[in-house]
């Protein structure tokens, strides 16, 4: 362990000074983890982010009013939360919101109560004091990754001959993974987008066996230019333009609207995310029909909504209104 601390160290060091890396991703964490006061992992981020701090003459970049901006993410699924809380890592990857999002998809009992509690990073700490060093902390959020199918595998596959390695999600659903990139895009924590996600990218991944690294799946980059990917792209940069310009997507608190009765017994997920001086409220619809529900107005204010101006509304604090969703889709207000 300590030869790997020693190691990692020097590694670490040698990218930071000749390739100029913004930071690491560090694979397999319980692999090396030995405790908060260990040598081993919780050593290692913390002597790179030591050796960055003392180093900014030379780097500069890392330099920022908000802190230190050196990135280190951990890989540790089996306790993420801990990972944040007792090491000098800044995010960490989890598999609970990918798990959600799924069980979601399924219609699985109480699955859009767990999903809306994900998107809000519970159970996450979101800064620490070390030693002194102030850390901002945040768990990645995603529905896709290298590991597992694509998303849209999880509303019906298309088999191409017997064998299953061929099979590929049906891209004629594209339109349900809609609500699923509004809800993320607006999550809080750091929202990551897979290769080719934003355009329906569509492949089957065995969840064993040679099949996952053994087969070729280039991004198909004729999907970025038909009419399924432009409508998906042409959402995640409307989702991306708003969490650059909405400080309350960035910064904010998020607040999750649970009530069954109203909303998640009607395929409705509602959640804000809010400032002392911003507030949207998100609405997404997992069903194949439109939603109309009643929300109680905290704020007073006229809403403008985000997506496509429409059903903007004026409305005085604490008067209902009723929202309505699309299907397979959602709105978001924005407070003027």
């Amino acid at each position: 362990m300590r030869y790997i601390n020693a190691h990692h160290c020097s590694v670490n060091q040698h990218w930071l000074d000749t390739y100029h890396i913004d930071g690491f991703r560090y694979d397999c964490v319980p692999n090396y983890w030995d405790g908060a006061l260990g040598v081993g992992y919780a050593n290692l981020v913390y002597s790179t982010y030591q050796y960055v701090k003392t180093s900014l003459a030379s780097l500069a970049r890392f330099n920022g009013a908000e802190g230190l901006r050196l990135i280190q993410i951990a890989e540790q699924l089996e306790a993420p939360e801990q990972i944040l809380a007792q090491s000098y890592s800044n995010a960490t990857w989890q598999n609970a919101t990918f798990a959600a999002a799924g069980a979601c998809a399924h219609g699985a009992a109480g699955a859009i109560e767990n999903l809306g509690l994900r998107l809000g990073a519970t159970g996450y700490t979101e800064q620490t004091n070390d030693n002194g060093d102030l850390i901002a902390k945040a768990p990645l959020q995603y529905i896709e990754n290298h590991d597992h199918s694509r998303f849209l595998c999880e509303f019906g596959l298309r088999q191409r001959d017997q064998e299953s390695l061929f099979a590929e999600g049906k891209r004629d659903n594209w339109f349900k993974i809609q609500p699923y990139l509004i809800g993320l895009l607006a999550a809080k924590g750091i929202p990551m987008l897979w290769q080719g996600q934003e355009f329906g990218e569509n492949y089957f991944l065995p969840e064993n066996g040679l099949g996952r690294v053994q087969l070729l799946r280039p991004l198909r980059w004729d999907y970025f230019y038909d009419p399924i990917g432009k409508s998906l792209t042409g959402l995640t940069r409307k989702l991306i333009k708003l969490r650059n310009s909405c400080p309350e997507w960035r910064n904010g608190q998020h607040y999750f609207y649970n009530d069954y009765q109203h909303y998640q017994a009607r395929g409705i997920l509602l959640f804000s995310r809010y400032t002392n001086t911003s507030l949207s409220l998100i609405a997404i619809n997992f069903t194949s029909s439109d939603q109309t529900i009643p929300f109680r107005i905290e704020r007073g204010g006229s809403y403008q909504e985000q997506l496509h101006g429409q059903d903007n509304f004026s409305a005085s604090a604490n008067q209902e209104h009723w929202l309505t969703i699309p299907s397979n889709y959602g709105r978001i207000w924005r407070l003027a």
